[in-house]
């Protein structure tokens, strides 16, 4: 059916084209009764003369101005004398309301012309007027003017009209050449009514209004449901800003602390080399005085001696026996002088000075590792979680408390039920809850334990699966043996030399940093790291009590409460 067959109904839009021009043709005719004939405008301030015509005051009389007798401009007919012209002010204020009328016409028909973009009425011919409603009976759209039948006329008001849409074959049933007026909820689509008796008679149909009430309330609860997540967003973005912020300030806080530290050891360092060097200058200057007080003695001796050694040397100038006899007992008599061989003479090495002030650095900056270890571990206790020990990974030797805060040896090994997935031969038991993000501390007592290993294991303890401790074979561990020996369990072992003896050991994880600390909980000491590692999956805490073949301690591997300083 093309458009104009759509629009030739009787007595419908025809109709109202018919009207329009009919009412153009009377607008024309109007029009001209109200124009002046000398200046073709409308009247302003409409004057009369005696013969009945009306033209604008001021160009009658610019008119007769111009000329040598009074006359009418239009019928010529001559006056003797000079009417007197009244401005005839029923006929102005008709003039004006006809001006009035037409600009208000004018501007309707610029206002109701259709844009680009917009709907058209499909009946308008010359200028094309934005479309008012769109019938889905005669699958037309129509301007208000043509629209104006389906208001009226009774065999139209029954028509479905909608909001104007582009389009209207796609509102058709392709098969049947009905109104897609209803909806299938099994297929989510329009069909028409011979559709909903046929295809889709087994199928829930309702009618497209109750169907777009339903998507209301479904865009509702989305509507709720994404208010929910921008608010959610909103938080998290707020809660990440003031988390930058406190990571900026911690960071400016961390950057003064390593500068007052750093400036305290520095400060103590060149003290300590300020007393080393004041250290060998006075050790200096002693020597130094006590080699110039023997050069001074020796220097003394050696004026005697070469007295001495002249008058030796006149004795035999002397004829007279007599004289030289008597002159020999004095001068063979030797000066007063030290032993020299037992006056210690050797050159000063200043041995073991640097050493003892080096200790004496290294001391004030233990010191300092210290206080840092005392707040690092303050820091990460904060981080504290909830755990507990899984019974299902423990092996046959293992004994599980109930509340899965103990691990120790069973006094008899279990039999384990097939299909448990537990490890007979493990002596490693796991925690209930694997780590994903974030960072978690923990404490185990280990006080009256002289053999045990803690730390985390990549994944789950999975049967059948040789356990070797090592970084490589995805676990982080640290142990202590014989009740002497700590270690690091990489693949070869790395001794631990850790005093005071741990009662209560501290194990840190830093999920995203890949990171794995140990502390001395009571000592507030740190003990060893294990950095970038490889964290693929989920990261579970592991407890060793190490049970030997014949049970010989009976203290578990217990699960503390941390204690938080404020």
């Amino acid at each position: 059916m093309s458009v104009q067959e759509k629009v030739n109904i009787p007595g419908a839009c025809h109709t109202g084209e018919s009207s329009q021009e009919s009412h153009n043709m009377s607008g024309t005719q109007d029009e001209l009764k109200f124009r002046c004939s000398v200046c073709l405008d409308l009247f302003i301030d409409p004057v009369s003369t005696p013969c009945g015509h009306n033209f604008c005051k001021l160009c009658l009389e610019n008119y007769w101005d111009n000329t040598d007798v009074y006359h009418c401009p239009l019928c010529k007919e001559t006056f003797y004398k000079k009417p007197k012209l009244q401005v005839n002010i029923t006929l102005r204020e008709v003039v004006d309301h006809f001006k009035s009328t037409i600009s208000s016409a004018v501007t309707c028909g610029e206002s109701c012309k259709a844009k680009p973009g917009e709907v058209v009425c499909d009946v308008c011919t010359d200028v094309k007027l934005k479309a008012s409603k769109s019938c889905l009976v005669c699958m037309v759209s129509y301007c208000e003017t043509h629209l104006e039948p389906h208001k009226t006329a009774s065999a139209l008001n029954k028509h479905k009209l909608i909001e104007p849409v582009r389009n209207l074959e796609d509102r058709i049933c392709k098969k049947h050449e009905r109104i897609l007026e209803l909806y299938c909820k099994n297929e989510e689509m329009f069909i028409c009514q011979i559709c909903a008796d046929t295809s889709h008679r087994r199928h829930q149909v309702v009618t497209s209004e109750v169907a777009v009430q339903q998507k209301m309330i479904q865009i509702k609860r989305r509507e709720r449901e994404v208010e929910l997540m921008i608010q959610d967003r909103q938080r998290r973005i707020e809660g990440i800003i003031l988390l930058r912020k406190k990571t900026k300030e911690s960071a400016e806080k961390q950057k003064e602390d390593s500068v007052r530290v750093f400036t305290s050891v520095i400060e103590s360092i060149e003290k300590t080399r300020e007393e080393l060097m004041e250290r060998i200058e006075a050790k200096h200057d002693a020597e130094q005085r006590r080699f110039e007080k023997l050069i001074n003695e020796l220097r003394q001796e050696l004026g005697e001696l070469e007295k001495k050694s002249m008058e030796l040397q006149q004795l035999p100038q002397i004829e007279d026996h007599i004289t030289l006899l008597q002159t020999f007992s004095q001068a063979n008599t030797l000066p007063s002088t030290q032993n020299w061989p037992t006056i210690p003479v050797y050159e000063v090495d200043f041995l073991g000075y640097i050493r003892t002030f080096l200790m004496k650095a290294r001391e004030f900056i233990n010191l300092e590792i210290r206080k840092q270890e005392s707040t690092e571990l303050e820091k990460v206790k904060t981080f504290a979680g909830d755990v507990t020990i899984d019974p299902n990974s423990a092996g046959s030797r293992l004994t599980v408390s109930e509340d899965g805060k103990e691990v120790r040896q069973s006094p008899k090994k279990h039999k384990l039920l097939a299909g448990s997935g537990r490890l007979a031969e493990s002596t490693f038991a796991a925690a209930t809850r694997g780590l994903t993000t974030g960072r978690h501390y923990w404490e185990v007592g280990v006080k009256e334990k002289s053999n045990w290993a803690l730390g985390v294991k990549s994944g789950s303890l999975k049967k059948g699966e040789p356990i070797t401790p090592c970084p490589e074979n995805g676990m982080w561990t640290i142990s202590h043996s014989d009740g002497e020996h700590y270690f690091a369990l990489t693949q070869k072992p790395s001794p631990l030399t850790l005093s005071p003896r741990p009662q209560r050991v501290g194990v840190f994880v830093d999920y995203e940093e890949g990171q794995v600390s140990f502390f001395n909980a009571e000592a507030k000491t740190y003990i060893f790291s294990f950095a970038k590692c490889s964290f693929t999956n989920e990261v579970y805490p592991v407890f060793d009590p190490c049970p030997a073949a014949e049970p010989k301690e009976a203290a578990p591997l217990k699960l503390a409460i941390v204690e938080i300083t404020k």
